[in-house]
This record gives C-alpha cells, sequence and structure tokens, in this order.
C-alpha cells in the first residue's frame, strides 16, 4: 500500500498559503493579459529578507548605494566603506570602522554588501557574531579544539573581517537543542571572541564591527544572562545534555572590555541613525 501525502498536495498546500487574487499561481489576468500578483513581490522581498537575516551574505539580493536600504545610509558612510573596499582589494592599508545604529538603520544591509563586493575574491569574511560562537562551539564539541583553531587563524589573517551585530550574540538560526542558549553564551565563547579581535589589533588588521550599542556598552551586554538561559543552563548542567552553565568572572568581562577597547582606539566610529560625520575614536 502506497503511504504518504496524495498526489498534487504540493499544489493545495501552496494555494491554502496564497493571496485569494491568484491562489498560488502567482499571476493574474487583467485586461485579458497575465500581469505578476502583488504577493510575488512580496514573497521574493521576504525570501531576500530570510536570507539577510540567516547570514547568506552571497546569495541574497544584489545591493548597491543607488537603491535602498544602502541609498538611505549617510554619504559619508557610504564614501568610507567604498574606500575601504576598494583599498582592500589594492592591497592598501585601510583602518577599522565602528558602526553604531537601532534595528533597520542598516548595519546588515552594509555588512551584506561588503561580503558581496570581497567575500568572491578572498579578501573578506563576513560573520554574524551569535552564528559565529555557536558555530565555533560546535567545532570544539564535534571536531577538536584543532578545528576551533583553524577556523581562528583563518578569521585572524583574512584581510578584512566584518562581525555583525557585536552586542547581540543571538543566533539567527534556531537551535535543534531544547536546553540551548538563546540569547547568551558561555564564558568560554567570549574568551575566544575577544582574543580574535585582541590579535587583530595586535597584527594590525582591520576589523569593521556593528553594534546597537557603544563600544563601552557592548561588553555588559555580552556578559549579561538572560533569565531564560539561566533556566536553561542550569537545567542543561543537571542533566549533562548540552550548554553547560557558567557564570562570567570578573577577569572574563575585562578581558573582553579591554580587546573591544583597543578595537574602538584602533578605528573609526559612527552612529547610522544620529550622527552622520565618521569621527575619530578617542
Amino acid at each position: 500500500m502506497p503511504v504518504g501525502p496524495a498526489k498534487g498536495w504540493r499544489q493545495r498546500e501552496q494555494k491554502a498559503k496564497s493571496c485569494d487574487l491568484c491562489e498560488g499561481s502567482l499571476w493574474i489576468e487583467k485586461d485579458d493579459v497575465a500581469i505578476p500578483c502583488s504577493c510575488r513581490e512580496r514573497r521574493a522581498r521576504k525570501r531576500a529578507d530570510n536570507r539577510l537575516r540567516a547570514g547568506n551574505w552571497i546569495r541574497g539580493t544584489s545591493l548597491s548605494f543607488a537603491a535602498p536600504p544602502l541609498a538611505l545610509i549617510p554619504g559619508a558612510i557610504q564614501d568610507e566603506i567604498e574606500r575601504t573596499c576598494t583599498d582592500i582589494r589594492a592591497g592598501r592599508d585601510v583602518g577599522g570602522i565602528w558602526l553604531v545604529g537601532e534595528a533597520g538603520s542598516g548595519k546588515s544591509a552594509l555588512c551584506a554588501y561588503i561580503a558581496q563586493r570581497l567575500y568572491p575574491t578572498n579578501h573578506a569574511i563576513v560573520e554574524r557574531v551569535g552564528d559565529l560562537l555557536t558555530h565555533l562551539r560546535w567545532l570544539g564539541a564535534v571536531k577538536g579544539e584543532l578545528a576551533v583553531e583553524r577556523r581562528l587563524e583563518k578569521l585572524i589573517h583574512t584581510p578584512l573581517l566584518v562581525l555583525d551585530d557585536v552586542d547581540r550574540i543571538l543566533r539567527s538560526r534556531p537551535s535543534s537543542v531544547p536546553l540551548a542558549f538563546d540569547s547568551s553564551c558561555a564564558s568560554h565563547d567570549l574568551i575566544r571572541l575577544a582574543r580574535l579581535l585582541r590579535e587583530r589589533c595586535a597584527a594590525m588588521r582591520p576589523l569593521v564591527l556593528t553594534s546597537r550599542s557603544t563600544p563601552v556598552e557592548c561588553a555588559n551586554r555580552l556578559t549579561a544572562v538572560s533569565r531564560q538561559d539561566l533556566v536553561r543552563g542550569l537545567l542543561a548542567t543537571m542533566a549533562e545534555s548540552a550548554d553547560p552553565f557558567e557564570d562570567f568572572p570578573e577577569y572574563t568581562r575585562a578581558f573582553l572590555e579591554g580587546a573591544l577597547a583597543e578595537v574602538h582606539r584602533s578605528g573609526t566610529i559612527s552612529r547610522l541613525d544620529e550622527n552622520p560625520v565618521l569621527m575619530k575614536a578617542a
């Protein structure tokens, strides 16, 4: 006896999720002419937005400063990003950039633009911090610390490293482990991040960082454990399942604050939502 869904289930599911105008065909007739339905454009925007939020920097929609959302970025920041991409590809020395802005100010779009410009030529690596820390933890648990060291060395020696949402360690891809952390991380994750920042600053290799909070507040937000993750971490420690709970001793906070301060001193800082003028960090 055959098992599984009946024939045509994909079409029925698509029709159920579609609008009432096109009924899933994505086309409607107007004056005896077939034209695209309005839901077609909404679906395209949703797919591009999902790729952007999931960290798929290359396969998202092609970005340009001539069209939104990058067209809304202040001109001084556009020029700085363009100059950085050009200098990196030419092998010239560039300074770091720290972009601060609220949600919707264009930080992730700028990271995606840099990835589309430089990643195919192996001149840059673009990562979202929450996904990067999760990947490093997975490498250490599955393939050992040697794999983590190799990944860190690649991140340290790349010509340009772009880290999006430095103060938000939230995964863009949800974890399949029920007791995994959602919005916090363990102490050893922060030490790996601080080491990565320190070694790049010591080697005078540029960084492009984005965050919602100022550099001074980033360490406090990174080392804050949410109540939900505190409960999950304690349960995981008792069950020995995943993500053992670790508090954040003073040396971890101090180590991270020192690394962020070095990055702050070595580059420029700009606010995307308040002050469009690039300023030299104090």
